[in-house]
């Protein structure tokens, strides 16, 4: 596969990925949650209905799905990213704690999302200041 443009999001956090030369080294991963991209999750083989998880039978067994690896039958899933929807849990949780007289858990936040934000927000302020511009 050569480097062609198709739209891609990571695989765990829904990030649109540019800029990518495909195929993907085993090392390349997610700008925003560093997530490995070259990982079985991410492939358009991945299927949890046949053994081991794969499509493809030629390919070497992988234990850790989501971990990069050295598959040479990688190919790019654009349909890989899933949103979870967590309501279910969240409203498990809140009767638990009523039963418990207790205050329900604040929603979990991405933090490495907003540690990513913040960070480009700092560095983008301080060029900024820098270079003077009152934008």
């Amino acid at each position: 596969m050569g480097s062609r443009d198709i739209d891609l999001q990571c695989w765990k956090c829904g990030t649109e990925l540019k800029n990518l030369l495909l195929p993907f080294s085993r090392y390349e991963e997610c700008g925003l949650c560093k997530a490995d991209l070259h990982v079985c999750v991410a492939c358009k083989n991945y299927n949890t209905a046949v053994l081991e998880s794969c499509n493809e039978d030629r390919a070497d067994f992988i234990l850790e799905k989501d971990k990069a690896n050295f598959c040479d039958y990688f190919i790019p899933n654009t349909q890989a990213y899933k949103r979870q929807d967590n309501r279910e849990s969240k409203e498990a949780r809140a009767k638990l704690a009523a039963l418990f007289g207790e205050e329900p858990p604040d929603e979990p936040t991405n933090s490495s999302e907003l540690t990513s934000q913040n960070e480009a927000d700092k560095a983008l302020a301080e060029l900024k200041r820098l270079f003077g511009d009152k934008d």
